[in-house]
């Protein structure tokens, strides 16, 4: 494989800030990356989509010059460090998704710069990674987990260094150096875990590799296994089936009427996510990751605590094969209760049951559900 070309810029802005928090999944609400494409060029990455992708031809013509310029031609914001610390000195504080350590990172420690920033200005950080390089940088992890707090989900898909995961993740570090990266957090009381994304079907799928993952994260320390499936549209459908063709080309028909499919599709989704809950209970970590409650003000510790029961609800809808109405019930309302600037529950002490209908997205019965967790608390 050719090695990637790299090109040092000066970016306008690295601060990326979303409209509303990841629920249910990693929950940053902020992200930012001092790098453009990524060496390890992992066959099934949704960044290739267009949606994502910031490689595009218009913008600099280099971009058609290379195979998959998302992993041969790698943008380095030169002055990362220095706009991020400028984006973040009047922001809220919120959790901040920050990666990655790819090989380019060992020269110019953009990553550790960006985590000295967090740091100093006490953000939140949620890190996934593939590479152990991370421990390079302990010391400053370390700090952060302390002062406000940390975590770090290890990208697994499976516990086997063998050819199959050479073909979907060419220059990727071993799954063994993850688990032992894992561990050493671990050991140094910083939360972690398996971001199991994507789980490929016919391929990661089976109940051996689902068990095998998630026994392997309960003995590296793992307190959680997050799992999803596989994004394939555009360009990232038409590049994974270039790896998929490498494996079994007999499969391209059945992932065209897995994907073609919806109904087919959610019943697989709920099928494997069934799997992952199973075995989670199994070896005791948590099929998802918990919401950081403390990082936010304590008159609205109450409102995020509520809001992140509705997105988990959302979420389990999402993966039971039932996205529609209502995982987009519990999650508007969730967006709501994370916006609301007065505590919900001095809402219901003023104002009853009839308060929480006034706040948008909140019918009786959630209502009702929100009137209920308050009492078990109180």
């Amino acid at each position: 494989m050719p090695k990637p070309i790299y090109k040092t810029y000066q970016a306008k802005a690295v601060l990326n800030i979303h409209k509303h928090c990841d629920g249910g999944w990693f929950w940053n609400k902020y992200s930012a990356f001092p790098y453009v494409g990524c060496e390890w060029g992992c066959e099934y990455c949704y960044s290739r989509d267009e949606k994502y992708n910031p490689h595009r031809p218009f913008q600099d013509p280099q971009v058609s010059k290379f195979d998959d310029a998302f992993s041969q031609y790698i943008k380095v914001k030169e002055n990362a460090p220095e706009l991020l610390r400028k984006a973040l000195k009047n922001k809220p504080r919120d959790l901040i998704y920050l990666d990655n350590y790819q090989p380019i990172e060992a020269k110019y420690s953009y990553v550790r710069k960006m985590l000295e920033v967090c740091f100093e200005l006490g953000f939140p950080v949620f890190i996934n990674e593939k590479s152990p390089m991370l421990l390079r940088d302990l010391d400053v992890l370390k700090k952060i987990a302390e002062k406000s707090y940390l975590n770090v989900g290890w990208s697994i898909i499976t516990t086997k260094d063998d050819r199959t995961r050479l073909i979907f993740e060419p220059r990727a570090p071993p799954v063994s150096a993850r688990f032992a990266a894992m561990r050493k957090l671990a050991e140094n009381k910083i939360i972690t875990g398996t971001v199991f994304m994507p789980i490929l079907p016919s391929i990661y799928d089976a109940e051996e590799n689902i068990e095998a993952v998630i026994k392997k994260t309960e003995e590296c320390g793992g307190q959680y296994v997050l799992d999803g499936g596989l994004t394939l549209w555009g360009y990232c459908k038409t590049h994974f089936y270039k790896a998929l063709k490498t494996y079994d080309p007999a499969l391209i028909t059945k992932y065209d009427e897995l994907y073609g499919n919806p109904k087919l599709l959610a019943e697989h989704t709920k099928s494997v996510h069934q799997l992952v809950v199973k075995y989670c209970q199994k070896y005791k970590v948590m099929p998802y990751i918990p919401r950081p409650i403390e990082i936010y003000p304590k008159e609205l510790q109450i409102n995020k605590k509520i809001a992140e029961k509705f997105y988990l609800k959302a979420r389990e809808f999402q993966m039971s094969g039932q996205s529609g109405y209502r995982e987009w019930t519990y999650r508007k309302a969730a967006w709501s209760l994370d916006d609301l600037e007065e505590s919900v529950k001095e809402i219901l002490q003023k104002q009853g049951i009839d308060g929480t209908r006034q706040i948008k997205g909140v019918g009786k019965s959630l209502g009702e559900q929100i009137k209920e967790f308050l009492s078990g608390i109180t």
